[in-house]
């Protein structure tokens, strides 16, 4: 039977490490809070730790909580009964119940507002579920709780963004994933990993890579970390790039990693300071359409609401707080404006167009097709 801890390849010290604390994890039924960079891999560590423990034949059930709106995360944890709100059809049997005795991973725990982080610390201390509506007696579940986020939750306590009683709570355990450039001996192993299983998949030989395409995968920065790299390699075995991968392949713009081929030492210091400034560059400079950029990567949790949040500012500041301008500066037919605003709404990432107007006029340069500004008039009046 295969080892759990195989899933976390690499052979760094970081890594074997990690292999430790999660053995040492599974080995209680303690809260853990598993940090680090977007897909360095902590979902993988949360399995890991739920398969080495004595509830690996009860249910393990992940949720990611910025993926769910405010208002119905509380249904989803605790469930509701029938007529409970609008939409409420039938009685629903929330995660924590249909947990009981397993593991419940809580993906993107900063991301809670301040009432359901205090809901949930009230779980925490007393294992009492109600569902929404519910007027029956609360009744107990055991199960085991593991938070994961990619933001730094003691900073947010400082900033009284996150209740530090709860985070106390769920620090029981803190096991924190570095990202891949602090451990550039694994990527390699990583790749050729995802290689073959993928080749495996389609029925194909794995193609060979070429010193250059080693020394690029190595050198190269992966912000989107694992699941990036991941991805790269699935698009390389369906785009079939032939029996030998090169760096030109591996650079290409409409690569995932949309990056020029570059030494190795320039590589470095030629990318973006963040994830969501290159992603803003893919849109403005390489005309990729936000759907594909950011939408895809929201939704399988490549980017958090914080990156959008921080794409959208950057946007909103290019065009003075006009959402229409915004939406032909990220590639979107106009069309797409309602969908455009029903995203941002439902992800709580729309802002204020008020805070970015400005005393300039907008229009849209004929060599390059970005729009830029001309000072002297005011941005034209928007309708929201």
């Amino acid at each position: 039977m295969k080892n759990p801890l195989d899933s976390f390849i690499g052979v760094s010290p970081a890594i074997k490490a990690i292999r430790a604390e999660l053995e040492d994890a599974a080995r209680s039924d303690a809260k853990v809070l598993l940090t680090g960079e977007s897909g360095v891999g902590k979902e993988v560590a949360s399995r890991v730790i739920h398969q080495l423990s004595r509830r690996a034949h009860m249910p393990f059930i992940a949720i990611n909580c910025v993926g769910i709106p405010e208002s119905l995360l509380e249904s989803e944890l605790f469930g509701h009964i029938r007529g409970s709100f609008t939409g409420a059809y039938r009685d629903r049997m929330g995660v924590l119940e249909r947990a009981h005795r397993g593991t419940l991973l809580m993906d993107e725990m900063c991301e809670m507002g301040a009432r359901m982080q205090g809901l949930l610390l009230r779980f925490l201390e007393t294992g009492d579920i109600q569902p929404v509506g519910s007027d029956r007696p609360p009744s107990s579940v055991d199960v085991r709780i593991i938070a994961a986020t990619n933001r730094d939750p003691l900073g947010l306590v400082r900033a009284k963004l996150f209740r530090d009683d709860l985070y106390y709570r769920l620090n029981v355990i803190d096991i924190t994933i570095p990202p891949l450039r602090d451990r550039r001996e694994d990527i390699p192993l990583l790749f050729d990993h995802f290689l073959r299983e993928y080749c495996a998949h389609r029925g194909t030989p794995p193609p060979a890579l070429t010193p250059d395409a080693l020394e690029w995968i190595t050198a190269f920065d992966w912000p989107g970390n694992v699941r990036q790299l991941k991805n790269t390699v699935e698009r390389l075995i369906v785009r079939g790039r032939g029996s030998v991968v090169t760096a030109e392949h591996l650079a290409a713009r409409k690569e995932p990693v949309a990056c020029p081929p570059a030494p190795a030492s320039a590589a470095v210091d030629a990318l973006p300071k963040t994830l969501a400034d290159a992603v803003y560059d893919r849109m403005v400079k390489h005309r990729e359409s936000f759907w594909s950029a950011v939408h895809a990567a929201y939704m399988v949790r490549d980017l958090t609401r914080k990156d959008v949040r921080a794409i959208i500012t950057r946007g909103l500041h290019e065009t003075a707080g006009n959402y229409k301008m915004l939406v032909e500066l990220f590639n979107m037919d106009r069309s797409d404006y309602k969908r455009f605003l029903n995203f941002l709404r439902k992800h709580n990432c729309q802002l204020p167009f008020a805070d970015f107007r400005a005393v300039k006029s907008w229009h849209r340069e004929p060599h390059d097709g970005r729009i830029s500004g001309v000072h002297g008039s005011a941005a034209p009046p928007v309708r929201h």
